[in-house]
């Protein structure tokens, strides 16, 4: 079992150190007051430093070890994990506790926030869906198909808000908030596919309409776009097939069941019945 070793920043600016086997679960009893006795009336508290060991007795050692260093040290520490991206973490409660950098959230498998967008439609007659090709330089699932829009919400970015951004950034569809419809969030949890950590994420899901071919641009992470109708999307969910797919310009394609990286299945349970009627 796989332990943490991590430092917080309580509300009075002092930091405390400790570890657990289940980081996103001690944030939230920190911060009710079920945590370690030195955090108690200290809250809120922000995760400003963490590691990740491969057992408990590891991350016991090097928590013994950072408690020895002085407040300078701990500081110098914490400076050292630092990243251009950073990403809103949550504990179990769904309280946020900081802000940390993309690559240790995704590394250590922090929980964080993510958009999801399912765009539809009715093309020559037939109910479908539009998913993205990923571009086949991606470091997670190249060339793999997902959903036609998909990202983290950053800091300060409402679930709407950074839905609109990465339509327009992503496939360049230029949408307005009365173009989403809301389709509920899911908690998802999966190894990436790099091979390299753990993703542990809220997905706000988002539903808009768009008949024929509509105006995608994909940008430098896309690599084309797939219509798939609706019926074989579903299969898929229950078995491995090939789903027949046309792109933009109407040429066809089949996309490999293993290629696809956007079967959550409880994601698609909560969409599905939303999907339906915005297809009536």
């Amino acid at each position: 079992m796989s332990g943490y070793t991590y430092i917080l920043r309580c509300a009075d600016g002092t930091l405390y150190c400790g570890w657990t086997n289940d980081l996103t679960a001690r944030l939230a009893a920190h911060n009710s007051g079920r945590g370690a006795k030195y955090t108690r009336g200290r809250g809120p508290v922000t995760l400003v430093y963490s590691e990740m060991f491969a057992t408990q007795s590891e991350a016991m050692r090097r928590e013994a070890e950072i408690k020895k260093l002085t407040r300078p040290q701990k500081q110098a520490l914490i400076d050292s994990q630092s990243g251009a991206e950073l990403l809103t973490v949550y504990d179990a409660d769904g309280r946020p506790c900081g802000e940390r950098p993309r690559a240790v959230v995704h590394a250590q498998g922090l929980f964080h926030r993510v958009c999801h967008l399912w765009t539809v439609g009715v093309r020559d007659d037939v109910p479908g869906i539009w998913l993205q090709q990923r571009q086949f330089d991606r470091p997670l699932y190249p060339g793999g198909f997902d959903l036609s829009s998909t990202g983290h919400i950053d800091p300060g970015e409402t679930p709407e808000t950074a839905m609109l951004r990465e339509a327009r950034e992503e496939v360049g569809l230029m949408l307005d908030e009365a173009d989403l419809r809301p389709g509920g969030s899911y908690r998802q949890q999966y190894t990436r596919g790099e091979g390299n950590g753990f993703d542990d994420e809220l997905a706000f899901a988002f539903l808009t309409r768009m008949d024929g071919v509509p105006p995608f641009h994909p940008g430098s992470e896309v690599a084309d776009m797939a219509f798939v109708p609706l019926a074989d999307f579903a299969a898929a969910h229950d078995g491995a097939h090939g789903l027949p797919a046309r792109r933009m310009d109407g040429s066809a394609l089949t996309v490999p069941h293993s290629s696809l990286c956007c079967l959550h299945q409880s994601e698609w349970e909560g969409v599905r019945d939303a999907i339906e009627q915005l297809l009536a």
